[in-house]
């Protein structure tokens, strides 16, 4: 099976849906509509559009549309993209007016970084770049070049103004990485085109966020699962759901070993390192960038304190697997309204 589906946190059984490449495909459904399925690769990961549609036309236009809005995204948060409009924002000293969906995503992502008390800190450019390099030399970083970097890390040097959506970066070298939130945003504005074409019953899969909308026709919703911590284990199955969003973090594909340890590519962005410990961390929220940005935070929170923020927020469950580095047993930590399917 395929990593990224896997990653993705849908069933083996949903790759009906996600399996499919290049051009829409079609099933027959018990209704009169029919499932069409679609993807392309969007902010550096694979976006799939599964939908039920009357007809084939219809369908390619709702994706091409869908995935011209998270184009349109991408070209505002990217921080790959050289002139992306935060990389831009990022190069500026004056305030600089943003488009509304960056004005839109740095608002939220002030407020996760106030719940989370740190946790989730989309000034971590910096960092995530530095990991990154490590990831790719496979040489750590020293301790004085992470405390180098840490000097530019904190959302109290971003100043956003409501009066005339304008932002300002008050410390110059301060780099955004929007990387935990912007693909859930992207996704939920994906869903808001398709409805607004009269598609309800959609799902879309931004390689581990996934928005569930009206479920299939005559179905109580999508089937859907998430992952452990092995990549190649089974993964846990969860009710159908619809009209809600999944998001799952984790290092299982994505981490460096070096002189026997593991080190995961979550940053902290309190101390800068790598998150300790090998987790894998699953959100519900009621929107793809809330679940997008609340994984993030819980991964970097670590299992308690991370179910303690899920349970001060409406509408938000959990579940997170979590190995100390010591290799001990794996705990299996969750909230009480977590929709995981009881066992047969």
């Amino acid at each position: 099976m395929n990593p990224l589906l896997r990653q993705a946190g849908l069933l083996p059984a949903f790759g009906i849906l996600l399996g499919l490449h290049s051009a829409c495909y079609a099933q027959q459904s018990s209704e009169t509509l029919e499932l069409y399925s679609r993807s392309a690769e969007l902010m550096g990961v694979e976006f799939r559009i599964s939908l039920y549609a009357d007809s084939e036309t219809k369908a390619a236009d709702a994706c091409e549309k869908a995935f011209a809005r998270i184009s349109q995204i991408e070209s505002r948060l990217s921080n790959y993209q050289a002139d992306s409009e935060v990389n831009l924002l990022c190069q500026s000293d004056k305030p600089v007016l943003v488009s509304d969906d960056l004005w839109f995503v740095l608002k939220e992502s002030v407020f996760y970084w106030q719940v989370s008390e740190g946790a989730f800190d989309v000034t971590v450019g910096r960092l995530t770049r530095l990991w990154r390099r490590a990831r790719r030399t496979k040489q750590l970083p020293t301790t004085q070049r992470l405390r180098q970097e840490l000097l530019y890390v904190g959302t109290q040097y971003l100043r956003l103004n409501p009066k005339d959506q304008t932002v300002a970066i008050l410390k110059p070298g301060v780099l955004i990485d929007l990387g935990a939130i912007g693909k859930g945003y992207a996704a939920d504005e994906a869903l808001a085109v398709l409805q607004s074409l009269g598609i309800e019953s959609a799902v879309i899969n931004a390689s581990g966020d996934v928005l569930f909308g009206e479920p299939p026709p005559g179905k109580s919703g999508w089937p859907a699962a998430v992952s452990g911590l092995d990549p190649n284990g089974s993964p846990r199955l969860l009710e159908p759901q619809a009209n809600t969003a999944i998001a799952t973090s984790g290092d299982a594909y994505q981490h460096l070993e070096l002189n026997g340890r593991r080190y995961s590519h979550i940053i902290d962005p309190r101390n800068g390192s790598p998150v300790r410990g090998r987790s894998s961390v699953s959100v519900l929220a009621n929107s793809g960038l809330r679940s997008d940005a609340l994984a993030s935070a819980v991964a970097v929170l670590g299992p308690r304190a991370g179910l303690k923020l899920i349970e001060s927020l409406a509408g938000t469950e959990a579940t997170v697997l979590y190995q100390r580095r010591n290799g001990k047993a794996i705990g299996d930590y969750r909230t009480v309204g977590f929709p995981l399917k009881s066992k047969d």
